[in-house]
């Protein structure tokens, strides 16, 4: 009876030993499947084929002749056709073969542009290969890797090898342009899936932009215009009133307003971003006239010398009534994009997220809202022109964050270059009445 029992004991755990060999073997295989890489040989081959070439006789393998005869493949490349490719190589093979189809039709402009801030690591790769490398990411073959919510660039990774799945799915975007990845103006990665309910009123939506940037109502939303003559209410007009990002090219308060935006938003979009970076980084043990100029700079009326020393004396004051209540606050990011632009009432609107806290304040509030507008003590912790109203909760130390609309406008009529800001809407309690329903 022993052993028998034994014996079937003995069966019972071979059996399970020879089970879990079996799975591992299988795991095995199937990594191994999944991690399979390309050789520069094969990715030839199959580059030729796709764009219509035929093996060649010669020193190398007949694909890669044909690629060198073309000038896809350069002599001096590759040490090794045998090895293993890059994710940098591919996509200097991949832009070389759709220039050889299509041409080289990339605005330089935006090759520039994205060389300087589309690829994060972009000095990690040889410098020969840089340019190639980004066209072929702004063509939309390599999408690369995302840095974050709320990033404008993202991650390469050139020096790792493609696998034979991702370079063949490569391959096949040379012809089949509309599976690309879709590229914005500026050459950042569009999202087309899990879009905000606010989509329609945006020409694009960012990958790295959250559903929360867009899904914020617009200024204009619920307003009406009111004529205290007549005590009468008039619906705005769309694109003559107001116009939502996706028509913001429509409208008319600017003659070719189109040619005007495609000249001068990188330069609104640098004052938003300069402004809100140090109203929302300001130290009182720090702070100086450096400061205050860059504030100042970024100010719509800054070309008026009369216009312009009142402000500086407005920021000023802002810098005594700090340093007097000990305020430090600090970001850890600041967004804005050129795709949330959009016109209310004669002037246009860019939209800024936040992520913030202050440190340190001594400032008290008054009981009312009246109390509140008159006494203005949210201007001892954020310069603002705007009334904070509802700014009256933070709680030391706590990290906020808020998309705040920011409004541009110009003192006198002067080119589009001028346009700066009028006031920062810094009401963000709001946001959370204003959020879009799902």
């Amino acid at each position: 009876m022993l052993k028998r029992t034994m014996k079937t004991m003995v069966s019972v755990l071979l059996t399970v030993i020879m089970l879990i060999t079996s799975v591992m073997i299988t795991d095995t295989k199937n990594v191994s499947a999944a991690t399979t890489y390309i050789t520069v040989e094969a990715f030839a081959q199959a580059l030729a084929k796709e764009i219509g070439l035929s093996s060649v006789s010669g020193t190398h393998d007949g694909y890669v002749n044909a690629l060198l005869e073309k000038d896809i493949i350069k002599e001096g490349d590759f040490s090794s056709y045998t090895g293993n490719l890059t994710r940098t190589d591919a996509a200097v093979l991949l832009n070389r073969a759709d220039e050889y189809l299509y041409g080289d039709n990339i605005d330089p402009k935006l090759v520039e542009l994205a060389l300087e801030k589309r690829i994060s690591d972009i000095e990690s790769i040889k410098s020969s290969k840089r340019t190639d490398v980004v066209k072929c990411y702004l063509k939309g073959f390599i999408k690369g890797y995302s840095n974050g919510e709320y990033s404008s660039d993202r991650e390469f990774k050139g020096s790792k090898k493609i696998t034979e799945k991702g370079a063949l799915s490569c391959i096949k975007l040379l012809k089949d342009k509309d599976g690309r990845a879709q590229i914005s103006p500026d050459g950042q990665l569009i999202r087309t899936t899990k879009l905000p309910v606010y989509a329609k009123y945006y020409p694009y939506v960012l990958a790295s932009y959250p559903n929360e940037y867009y899904d914020w109502q617009f200024d204009f939303e619920g307003q009406v215009l009111y004529d205290p003559m007549t005590d009468t209410e008039t619906p705005y007009e769309n694109i003559k009133d107001y116009a939502a990002p996706v028509d913001v090219d429509k409208t008319t308060k600017f003659e070719d307003f189109p040619t005007m935006k495609d000249e001068y938003l990188n330069n609104w979009l640098g004052k938003v971003k300069t402004y809100m970076e140090h109203v929302f980084n300001a130290d009182y043990r720090t702070i100086n006239d450096k400061w205050v100029d860059a504030v100042l700079s970024t100010d719509y009326a800054y070309g008026s010398e009369t216009r312009r020393e009142r402000t500086r004396k407005e920021i000023e004051q802002y810098v005594t009534n700090m340093k007097k209540n000990k305020t430090i606050v600090e970001s850890s990011k600041i967004a804005v994009d050129g795709s949330s632009l959009y016109y209310f009432s004669g002037d246009y609107y860019l939209r800024v997220y936040v992520k913030y806290r202050i440190v340190s304040s001594e400032v008290k509030f008054g009981v009312d809202n009246n109390t509140i507008i008159r006494e203005r003590p949210y201007s001892n912790i954020l310069y603002s022109n705007y009334p904070l109203v509802h700014f009256t909760d933070y709680k030391l130390g706590e990290w906020r964050e808020c998309q705040f609309d920011v409004r541009l406008a110009r003192y006198s009529e002067r080119a589009g270059a001028d346009l700066g800001i009028f006031y920062a809407y810094l009401v963000e309690q709001l946001y959370y009445e204003r959020r879009i329903e799902k």
